[in-house]
């Protein structure tokens, strides 16, 4: 287990270059998810009890967004087992990681593993207090970033290391509930906005959509067709996300001084 953790660590670390790249277009893309119903992604904010988001069950059901009705989610991780892997459910397999821009006297915990050794796994942070029933989120904070800034996510198909496309078409898109001390983007890339897909190399632009976070916990609701990418980096050659090939899903701050951001409850929709 420990080798494969390694292996796989190395793989997504190996795609820091682009998911850096990333963050140059991630901040300065749009000003954040918009409040309420409609096509834009949906945030809750206090109309939602968190503790109906049961985090036992990959599939579940749940309120999401201010106004949104019933959906039917698949988790996608609940962080509830407290270790680095996504929920092995559905054919997904991939852990979490953390990237950043290198900038020299910077920090980020938890540290990013380049070497790929897996000495140091990303580890989930405890709850104090518990958000409902969730007692464990994905964390990651740090400071002094300079050129584009640092993020943590995840691979959804990266056995032994190998990252593979992951078909999530039967979905509309993600949910999940979020905090944090500065915005942050989500990028989810394909075929054209991830080096495995062939379009890009170092520039590639991911799907993003800016997320206005506060230190009070919010429900986030993206749909795939809300995603665009940055405009900075390679186009896609396509003007939606290609949803039957996703590769990775990140989360990413820009040159704020200091940063820390929790994600929880992470999981598609439909």
């Amino acid at each position: 287990m420990v080798c494969g953790l390694a292996v796989a660590a190395f793989a997504a670390c190996g795609d820091d270059g682009d998911g850096g790249s990333g963050g140059a277009g991630a901040a300065g893309g749009g000003t954040g998810a918009t409040t309420g119903t409609g096509g834009e992604a949906a945030t809750s904010t206090g109309t939602t009890d968190p503790s109906t988001t049961t985090s036992t069950s990959s599939t579940t059901s749940a309120t999401t967004g201010a106004g949104g009705g019933p959906q039917t989610l698949e988790m996608i991780d609940d962080m509830e087992d407290n270790d680095n892997a996504i929920n092995a459910a559905g054919g997904r397999v991939g852990y979490w990681y953390t990237f950043n821009d290198g900038t020299e006297g910077a920090t980020q915990e938890p540290p990013p593993d380049p070497e790929g050794t897996g000495e140091t796994p990303f580890t989930m942070t405890a709850l104090e207090p518990a958000r409902g029933q969730s007692m464990y989120a994905a964390r990651s904070w740090g400071s002094g970033f300079e050129t584009w800034g640092a993020g943590f996510g995840f691979d959804l198909n990266s056995p032994e290391g190998a990252k593979a496309p992951y078909d999530a078409s039967a979905y509309t898109g993600i949910t999940l509930w979020a905090k944090g001390t500065t915005s942050a983007t989500v990028m989810i890339s394909d075929p054209g906005t991830d080096p495995e897909g062939g379009v890009c190399t170092d520039e590639c632009d991911k799907w993003q959509k800016s997320l206005a976070l506060t230190e009070e916990w919010q429900q986030f609701t993206i749909p795939f067709a809300d995603l665009k990418q940055g405009g900075w980096g390679t186009p896609a050659g396509t003007d939606q996300i290609d949803a039957t090939k996703l590769y990775s899903i990140q989360f990413q701050v820009g040159t704020d001084p200091e940063f820390d951001v929790y994600i929880d409850d992470l999981a598609f929709y439909n």
